[in-house]
């Protein structure tokens, strides 16, 4: 009788070690192909079902979620390097060739008042550069998660006021008047103080280059956000397409021969404030390209934070 019960048992044993091991090399045929096969969407299973087993299985099927995750990252990150690289060199080109062209007019000509102008044309020129320089940089540490956040709770209402009268000579040069709300929002988001100031800075250059004569400012508490609402009229025949406002290297000169703007300050802006936990939204309405805010007010997104 005990003969019989050992017996049964050793035979049990034996198949369950037989399928253990006969899964075991299943495993490892089917990891030494993820490489090859993971991006595919591939899994890897088992036909013996024991509990150990499938537990590893699980492990390895996350790990292979990760793989493929950062696989996929890394192809977007390529692909927006291409399309960067691609925009700088255009961009670049054309008020390095405008440089270029008024030097040698600069060299050929002694008349004082022309070298005066040709000085003018080609410091305006330079300081392009240096503005798309710097924006092409911010736009590479966010797109590579370089770019590192130190969360203050502040106001925005006061940072707002202090971007616009920084430009208040700019904006007094093309005749646009700024209207602030009367009564101001004194609630503080929770925000990285230099990523929003190049944000704010953004929307006053892309308000210099295409606003008529008119921008209205306003603030409203949405749930856990508050809304900063910058609005400008527009030139009757401006032609903003605003669904793609936020798009990479969109200008409303389709022509892209508007050496005044990059096509990315709104885009750089839009990955920015995302950063920051907020959303950045744009809309037309009759004479008005209204550009809407939102940033947390009450939440703290950092262990980073400290109040202002």
């Amino acid at each position: 009788m005990w003969g019989w019960i050992f017996f049964l048992l050793s035979l049990a044993l034996f198949f369950y070690i037989f399928f253990i091991k006969q899964e075991i090399r299943k495993i490892q045929r089917e990891v030494k192909e993820l490489p090859t096969r993971s991006s595919y969407g591939n899994r890897l299973s088992l036909d013996f079902r024991e509990k150990t087993l499938l537990d590893l299985i699980d492990e390895l099927n996350r790990l292979v979620d990760t793989f493929e995750e950062k696989h996929r990252l890394a192809k977007n990150m390529e692909e927006n390097v291409k399309l960067t690289i691609a925009g700088l060199s255009h961009d670049l080109r054309t008020p390095l060739t405008s440089i270029h062209g008024y030097v040698q007019l600069l060299h050929a000509t002694t008349d004082d008042k022309k070298q005066t102008d040709y000085l003018m044309i080609i410091e305006h020129a330079v300081k392009r550069l240096l503005e798309m320089t710097d924006q092409f940089y911010d736009l590479a540490q966010v797109e590579t998660n370089q770019k590192q956040l130190t969360f203050v709770s502040m106001s925005l209402a006061n940072l707002v006021e202090d971007i616009f009268l920084s430009f208040y000579a700019q904006l007094l040069e093309k005749n646009i008047e700024v209207h602030f709300p009367e009564e101001v929002s004194q609630s503080q988001v929770i925000t990285d103080k230099v990523m929003l100031t190049r944000v704010l800075q953004n929307i006053v250059q892309n308000i210099l280059r295409y606003a008529k004569s008119e921008v209205v400012i306003s603030y409203q508490s949405e749930g856990d956000y508050l809304k900063l609402s910058v609005k400008n009229d527009i030139m009757a025949e401006s032609e903003i397409a605003v669904e793609k406002v936020f798009m990479r290297f969109y200008t409303e000169v389709t022509s892209r021969t508007n050496t005044e703007a990059s096509g990315l300050g709104l885009y750089l802006s839009k990955k920015l404030v995302e950063k920051m936990n907020g959303k950045l939204k744009a809309e037309l309405k009759g004479k008005w390209f209204i550009i809407h805010m939102y940033l947390p007010m009450n939440r703290i997104q950092s262990l980073s934070w400290k109040k202002e």
